[in-house]
């Protein structure tokens, strides 16, 4: 990393509005955190942080700062891999970022194919959170990302991709399978196995709940997994229902003997997109990625 060190503390605390989290990111204690910012203030002659009861707050002098070290982390960044550009070729590399559901469903057929065409470009990969891949892109460390949420279109370049439903699961022996749709009632007296509660699936759920004047705890959750794989494993082996998405359940990925059932009313569905920005959709690698992920999926029932 071509910042200081100073510089990269900075940029964590400030980005996290805590030492504690910057520290964590940095894999440093919390006090080389605070020694670094405190060397950074006497050096630039400002306070840049008020320590409050609550947390840190950017002073205006800190907030200016922010706004210039956040350009040049990304003039770093772009300078970094335009050396290595020249050194290795223009198509050396491909620095993709995807969450855990994108990567497992989605990267393996879009990657056969790009590699395909590029058979001299290197691919790397990371998974991560979409709110954390998105900072990781705007830095200039991705060359595009595939996320499940809303993106701002102004700061970013958007491909929509494909919808993918939340559905519920269970066995053919199970009492729901009987019934062409699953309703809340149904949802809320079965032993539930799920994602996480930060997950896309049960976000979506909540919002569903809420509507409904429900929450979590009407539920009877007794597994929470980070797995898909491990869910329906879970509720193939007569654990409970399991809620999962349909994208995870198509037919060379669902085991024997399970069944999907739609929630009663309108489906949950999650959006998945290609980002990139307006700097990296001009690379041409980056421009057969959007071109292959178009031509996989816009043909792809989940768009029906």
């Amino acid at each position: 990393m071509i910042l200081s060190t100073n510089i990269r503390m900075f940029l964590l605390a400030a980005r996290h509005l805590s030492f504690t989290v910057a520290a964590r990111e940095a894999f440093v204690s919390q006090p080389a955190v605070t020694v670094r910012i405190k060397k950074l203030e006497e050096h630039l002659g400002v306070e840049l942080f008020t320590r409050m009861p609550s947390g840190l707050r950017l002073t205006p002098a800190g907030t200016v700062f922010y706004e210039y070290v956040q350009k040049l982390e990304i003039m770093a960044s772009e300078a970094h891999r335009a050396a290595k550009d020249i050194a290795e070729g223009d198509e050396a590399h491909l620095y993709l970022g995807a969450n855990r559901s994108a990567t497992s469903y989605m990267l393996p057929g879009l990657l056969v194919t790009f590699r395909r065409e590029h058979e001299r470009v290197r691919i790397r990969t990371e998974v991560e959170s979409s709110d954390k891949l998105l900072e990781r892109l705007f830095a200039g460390y991705l060359d595009a990302v595939i996320v499940e949420q809303a993106v701002d279109e102004e700061r970013f370049m958007v491909t929509p991709l494909l919808k993918d439903e939340v559905i519920v699961i269970c066995r053919e022996d199970h009492e729901l399978a009987s019934k062409p749709l699953c309703t809340l009632e149904d949802l809320c007296a079965s032993p539930l196995i799920t994602h996480e509660p930060d997950s896309g699936t049960r976000q979506l759920l909540g919002e569903r709940l809420s509507l409904e004047e429900k929450s979590d705890n009407d539920l009877n959750i007794v597994m929470e997994l980070q797995s898909s794989e491990l869910v329906k494993e879970m509720t193939a082996k007569g654990l409970g229902i399991g809620l999962v998405s349909r994208l995870s359940m198509s037919d060379q990925m669902r085991p024997q003997g399970l069944v999907i059932r739609s929630l009663e009313g309108d489906p949950l569905y999650r959006f998945f997109s290609l980002v990139t920005t307006e700097k990296g959709a001009a690379r041409s690698k980056v421009q057969d990625l959007i071109r292959i992920a178009q031509q996989i999926y816009t043909e792809d029932m989940l768009f029906e």
